[in-house]
């Protein structure tokens, strides 16, 4: 079997995959990177349903206080320390007055209510013959009235508990301004932000866990029985222009990326040579895994190897190899040779400097579909692997399109290119399983692609035209590569 698979053919089910913490760590690093926005999106719906709850919720309080000094009968007859000590004593009576049944109904035939729901307190300030009364309402005038009603009713009743006293006030608050409880909305959206952004992470944590991808080559090879032909690192520019700069072993600042790709070159060579290969196309399962790219070099490390090779461009529904290539716009391309508009010879272009030929396509094919199945095509590739020592085939990737399955009819052998934390497993047996079911090719290989070391220093891409969006080592086969211009 092309894939060896356990009980369902789940990556999950391998019996003997263990989940790495630095694994999940880059894969909860790139959910933050790419799915940050859930975090904040949950945050802001949280804090603003907690603010909405508060602000229907929420009642004013206004305080008005008054603060007392309890004076004894001016015909006492004690000393003053226990006229002083006496008076501290009814100080600390007086609230128990203040809060009493009685004065509550005195204070509402005072004010012309039923009854009087406000909240009124008093508080003896321990050790002094001090105590300061509050009422607590819901607006500010009502409850300076109600302050004043007990100030003006509370003799009555005081004076049949402890007798006659004197009140001396200190200090009164008059008509609140503000009321005591006023929000903190700050705090409360703080607060309220909490829960949504728990919410956010436990989110990215389960996509961190869940997610599962190539991390390691080992990974696939737990997967297929496919050989792998090599490992190739992520290659990055420090560049202060948007010029886009293209990877190839032409580039001698890429010495490291250039022996790695010899490597494939000589056991491609081999396994080709073994089983009598000329023409290999180069897929992935979803874009953006740099399949192009490992096309072009593959092309020219035949080349420089003193071989007659072609690149094809045959991603009809995104071509690449003309950008790559910075071919002029105008140009008779393999869309041309197909549709009988022009001649095979007269579409390919010769490279002097890279010593490679290329059949490149100048604009994208909408039905490009209808066309990689048919005797056409087969006879151009004929045609080619009669004229060439290789002919290396850029193609859509396997999982998005059907093109590639059908091309792979009247081709001899597959290369299939992984990137490294990129492409779901299930994207990348799918599109080898379609491929192989489709066509019977003999896939000779799988390229492992642009890996990074570290953890945290794994990127996305960001789609592929018209085919959808997908979000998705060691010092030679695992390094990154920074070059600046």
């Amino acid at each position: 079997m092309l894939i060896n698979m356990v009980e369902n053919e789940k990556f999950e089910d391998v019996s003997d995959d263990v989940i790495d913490i630095h694994f999940i760590m880059n894969n909860f690093k790139n959910g933050i990177l790419r799915f940050g926005w859930i975090i904040i999106v949950f945050a802001i719906i949280s804090s603003g349903i907690v603010c909405l709850k508060m602000k229907y919720d929420y009642n004013p309080r206004y305080i008005a206080a008054a603060t007392f000094a309890v004076n004894l009968n001016l015909e006492s007859n004690g000393t003053i320390y226990e006229d002083n000590l006496r008076a501290s004593q009814m100080s600390a009576t007086f609230p128990y007055i203040i809060t009493s049944g009685v004065l509550k109904n005195i204070i509402a035939v005072d004010l012309g209510v039923e009854s009087v729901s406000e909240s009124i307190t008093a508080e003896n300030i321990e050790g002094t013959n001090l105590f300061t009364i509050r009422v607590v309402a819901n607006e500010a005038k009502w409850a300076y009235l109600v302050l004043q009603s007990v100030i003006k009713s509370y003799p009555t009743v005081a004076e049949m508990v402890v007798g006659s006293t004197y009140l001396s006030m200190i200090e009164e608050s008059g008509v609140p301004k503000e009321p005591s409880n006023s929000p903190n909305y700050l705090g409360i959206i703080e607060l309220g932000a909490l829960p949504g952004a728990a919410i956010g992470v436990i989110i990215l944590l389960f996509y961190a866990v869940t997610r599962r991808t190539i991390y390691r080559n080992s990974d696939f090879i737990k997967l297929s029985s496919i050989k792998h032909l090599g490992t190739l690192p992520k290659v990055l520019f420090k560049r202060r222009s948007k010029e886009i700069m293209n990877i190839t072993i032409l580039n001698d600042k890429l010495v490291s990326y250039r022996e790695d790709i010899y490597r494939i070159r000589t056991r491609v060579e081999k396994i080709s040579a073994a089983k009598k290969m000329k023409s290999i196309l180069i897929t992935s399962a979803v874009p953006s895994e740099g399949k192009s790219t490992v096309a072009l070099n593959l092309a020219l490390a035949f080349a420089q190897g003193g071989k007659n090779v072609i690149l094809v461009d045959c991603d009809l529904y995104r071509p690449s190899i003309k950008n790559m290539l910075s071919l002029e716009e105008e140009f008779q391309g393999l869309e041309k040779v197909l549709a009988g508009e022009t001649k095979l010879t007269d579409a390919i272009r010769y490279i002097d400097e890279m010593k490679l030929s290329v059949l490149a396509c100048s604009k994208p094919v909408d039905h490009s579909a209808e066309i990689m199945g048919t005797e056409k095509i087969h006879n151009i590739l004929a045609e080619l692997e009669a004229s060439f020592d290789y002919v290396i085939l850029d193609t859509a990737p396997s999982a998005i399109l059907s093109d590639t399955a059908d091309l792979a009819k009247h081709v001899d052998g597959a290369i299939y290119v992984i990137k490294q934390d990129y492409a779901k497993v299930n994207h990348i047996l799918d599109g080898l399983e379609h491929l192989s079911e489709s066509s019977n090719i003999d896939i000779i290989g799988f390229v492992f692609n642009c890996v990074r070391v570290g953890i945290g220093s794994y990127g996305y891409g960001y789609g592929y035209g018209k085919y959808g969006h997908y979000g998705h080592g060691k010092k030679k086969h695992a390094e990154e590569l920074l070059l600046e211009e």
